[in-house]
């Protein structure tokens, strides 16, 4: 109500109608914000919020850090699955296909191309999964063994964007909190993201969703949106782009491996970075305008370091000869992190927010 009141009664009939709610009988001020919160409160009843869990205990492991959900799927019960925004769709364990059973639904075989090669996969369509008390429908999936990558055996799957599609998804990292808002939230304002940085996403060709960076105020180049992995990892063409190559003295060998689905390890190196996410045009909170790399991006650093390496999984993503990274989970598990993926935006909280970052005080999953 309060936000409401701070808002031109014009802009309050024009929610309301995108809302679907009639203002033609509304004359007051007042009258028109109270029927906006009301709308608004409407709107929120379809938002499903659960405790926002991260999986950790895994030293070396860019995996450390993923937000874990719980999905109701069949007859395999309550079981946890990863948030990866850098895969396309969701992956399930063998065990798992066999734990659902008659709940889920075998398809065509699929042949994939990994870092160990070309590989068959079966896909299957899995009935009845909910989150909350959100029904899903029918949610499709691709069975891999997903324990070559380290991952532990509570972990039944991962989800990519054709789950996270179906809703605008709300992170707290603060709070601990994850909300699953109804599509639409952010735009008829039910979902407030004006304190937030409005990230543009662009679509890679393999339907990966993508943001423009820069490293230490170099040429914008792209990097995949990935919560799949908690550090965000530039490649060589990058990091020389930005003044750091491989014989620079800032650069270090990290104890630290990527290792991908396939479970083959990859050591990394760490060099110091100012990394900027660039948002759009009025894009930074209470600026009239702001133009990417002049305050209306996101600047990020985790411990002053970006990882360094040329991944296998860039060639395959044709990130070859140009600049090209993943943004991580040291960027944009910051604060509170809005995804509308069907609107191609991400919303980031602005600067170094404070208590933004995983700690080892956040919920853990053995």
């Amino acid at each position: 109500m309060r936000r409401a009141m701070s808002m031109r009664a014009k802009n309050i009939k024009v929610k309301l109608a995108s809302l679907g709610v009639s203002s033609k009988d509304l004359f007051e001020k007042e009258e028109l914000a109270r029927a906006l919160a009301n709308a608004w409160g409407e709107k929120l009843k379809g938002t499903v919020t659960l405790p926002l869990r991260q999986l950790v205990g895994m030293p070396g492991n860019p995996r450390a850090g993923y937000v874990v959900v719980t999905l109701d799927v069949g007859e395999a019960g309550f079981v946890d699955f990863l948030v990866d925004s850098g895969a396309t769709t969701a992956l399930i364990s063998p065990q798992l296909r066999e734990m659902l059973g008659a709940s889920a639904t075998d398809g065509a075989a699929i042949r994939g191309l990994g870092a160990g090669g070309e590989t068959v996969r079966q896909k299957v369509t899995i009935s009845g999964a909910s989150v909350g008390a959100l029904e899903l429908g029918a949610l499709d999936a691709v069975v891999t063994d997903l324990a070559a990558s380290g991952l532990p055996s509570v972990v039944g799957g991962m989800l990519g964007l054709d789950f996270l599609s179906r809703f605008e998804l709300e992170l707290d990292f603060a709070e601990k909190t994850m909300r699953f808002h109804p599509i639409g939230s952010v735009a008829t304002g039910a979902l407030d993201v004006e304190s937030l940085v409005a990230i543009p996403l662009a679509r890679h060709p393999t339907g990966l969703r993508t943001v423009s960076c820069r490293l230490n105020g170099c040429e914008p180049f792209p990097g995949i949106l990935d919560m799949g992995s908690f550090f965000s990892v530039c490649n060589w063409m990058a990091a020389t782009s930005a003044g750091v190559g491989p014989d620079n003295p800032v650069v270090k060998n990290a104890a630290m491996t990527a290792v991908g689905v396939d479970g083959r390890p990859m050591a990394m190196s760490t060099a110091p970075f100012d990394l900027e996410v660039c948002g759009d045009e009025k894009s930074a909170p209470g600026d009239e305008k702001s133009a990417p790399g002049d305050g209306g991006g996101l600047r990020s650093e985790y411990k002053g370091e970006c990882c360094v390496g040329d991944l296998p999984a860039f060639a395959s993503l044709g990130a070859t000869a140009s600049p090209f990274m993943t943004v991580g989970l040291d960027v944009l598990g910051r604060g509170r992190t809005v995804l509308s993926v069907g609107a191609d935006a991400v919303y980031l909280t602005p600067g170094d927010a404070p208590g933004g970052m995983w700690d080892s005080e956040g919920p853990i999953i053995q």
